[in-house]
């Protein structure tokens, strides 16, 4: 289970409010930060990554927001998300994309973090110098060049517009460097073509979106995506402080299509104190 938190207004130490019955397991196996950015400086003609006051708050205190959740088997994730200029996960040549994916490493290196989620949105993309068409080809080799740089930290691709499906890069199979796709909401086709090579286990199904209610998925739709083999699942905005209702209703769910148990949640919430 995926948990993609937006944590511009959320902790996302919420995210260990919820432990299996039987198994005291926690359930959520990895926490997004959606997220951090890529942008373009004008005046350098370089891309950078940018992370906003709430993202690297909570970078610079890792030991407060995000250890407490690796210590106890969570993976963290750095969202990767367009930001309104010309810049996008999708559009880097080839040569962008290896010096970025440097910096990539060293924004993992120093915070510790998991691996990288991509999300091709709010971009502004064009026919500017320097940059190729938006598409699969460059995502591709953006997630191909950061994984030889780090192989054993996971790339995580959202299948929407142009992350929707990725292509062999020198040789290399999707399913290899890009270790999961997860679906837009509600979503729940088989992603073998959209990304060669990836385990139907890797393929996350069925996404919800907890803030608007979008996509919420019944347990019988849950039940089936594991009955076919698919072993991974995301639910998008977590907050309990405003809609502890349907997370808990959400994650009830997912404790019992996934794991024939029953979810254990504490009743306290954490706040955003920052």
């Amino acid at each position: 289970i995926f948990s993609c938190m937006e944590v511009n207004d959320t902790n996302p130490l919420n995210n260990l409010r919820y432990t299996l019955k039987k198994s005291g397991k926690y359930m959520v196996d990895a926490v997004i930060l959606f997220a951090g950015n890529i942008n373009y400086n004008d005046e350098t003609g370089r891309v950078y990554f940018n992370a906003n006051p709430n993202v690297q708050h909570l970078l610079d205190n890792r030991e407060k927001y995000l250890k407490p959740l690796q210590d106890r088997g969570m993976k963290v994730i750095m969202g990767l998300l367009c930001n309104h200029d010309r810049a996008s996960v999708a559009n880097l040549a080839d040569e962008t994309a290896r010096y970025f994916a440097l910096e990539l490493k060293a924004l993992c290196d120093a915070y510790k973090l998991d691996g990288m989620f991509y999300d091709c949105e709010y971009c502004s993309t064009g026919n500017y110098p320097g940059f190729v068409s938006n598409g699969a080809q460059a995502f591709s080799r953006l997630m191909y060049e950061l994984w030889k740089l780090q192989p054993e930290r996971w790339n995580i691709a959202y299948c929407y517009s142009a992350t929707s499906r990725a292509v062999a890069i020198d040789g290399v199979q999707p399913g290899e460097f890009c270790h999961y796709g997860l679906h837009d909401y509600g979503n729940s086709y088989d992603m073998s073509g959209n990304y060669p090579g990836m385990p139907k286990s890797n393929m996350g199904l069925y996404s919800q979106e907890l803030n608007l209610g979008r996509g919420i998925a019944s347990l019988g739709q849950l039940r089936s995506m594991r009955n076919n083999g698919y072993g991974s699942h995301m639910v998008f905005a977590m907050d309990p402080t405003k809609h502890s209702w349907r997370d808990d209703n959400v994650m009830s769910n997912c404790a019992q299509a996934f794991y024939d148990d029953e979810v254990v949640i504490d009743p306290h919430m954490y706040e955003k104190d920052w």
